[in-house]
């Protein structure tokens, strides 16, 4: 007896390549989502790095801080300092050039890059050879970006008591009220909504009396 070969019909041939490209379409999904979250990892990664880096620049600068008087028409001060804003003479430069090797220093924070992100500026000039109008009038271009993209940013300042037995964190440290340094600066930098506040506290060493 012969027995006859049966082939497969159209409709099963259509039907297999079907589930073949559904089950395609899942492999390059997936693919395509983990590639994405890596290169979003990474790039995470990268940021927060910068970020650190970044920190550590600034903690370095602000524990540096020393004894300068700072001459604004008949205003004079050690240190300015607001939730957005810090003005103070450091032994450690960021930017390279200074000759003396002290610098006068002003960070800004303020909106830009991306719709609703904050980013913070850092304006150095050689201190010995900072002029009143260097204080007042500077330009964007004298400016250097060191953090941009991010939710939110601001200072604190740590104020002691004569006795330093009591201290208290404030928004502001101003000249005209407040003698000499704050005991110590906190840098809250917030990324984002979703990724809890990273608190950095620098104490400065010298104070004026």
């Amino acid at each position: 007896m012969r027995v006859g070969k049966r082939g497969f019909t159209l409709l099963e041939l259509m039907i297999s390549l079907a589930i073949m490209g559904v089950v395609l379409l899942i492999i390059f999904g997936a693919l395509r989502v983990g590639t994405r979250a890596w290169e979003k990892g990474e790039k995470d990664v990268t940021v927060h790095q910068r970020q650190r880096a970044v920190l550590g620049l600034l903690g370095q600068q602000i524990a540096s801080a020393c004894i300068y008087e700072i001459k604004k028409g008949d205003d004079a001060f050690y240190f300015m300092g607001s939730e957005k804003e810090m003005e103070f003479v450091s032994r450690s430069p960021i930017v390279p050039g200074a000759l003396t090797g002290v610098v006068f220093v002003k960070y800004v924070i303020q909106e830009g890059g991306e719709e609703g992100k904050k980013q913070l500026k850092l304006y150095e000039k050689d201190a010995g050879f900072l002029k009143e109008e260097d204080l007042e009038n500077r330009r964007e271009e004298d400016f250097f970006t060191l953090i941009s993209g991010i939710e939110d940013l601001q200072f604190e300042y740590l104020k002691g008591s004569k006795d330093q037995k009591e201290t208290d964190w404030q928004g502001s440290w101003d000249s005209s009220e407040e003698k000499g340094f704050p005991l110590a600066v906190k840098i809250i930098l917030k990324q984002n909504e979703t990724v809890a506040p990273v608190n950095a506290i620098v104490s400065i060493q010298c104070q004026a009396e």
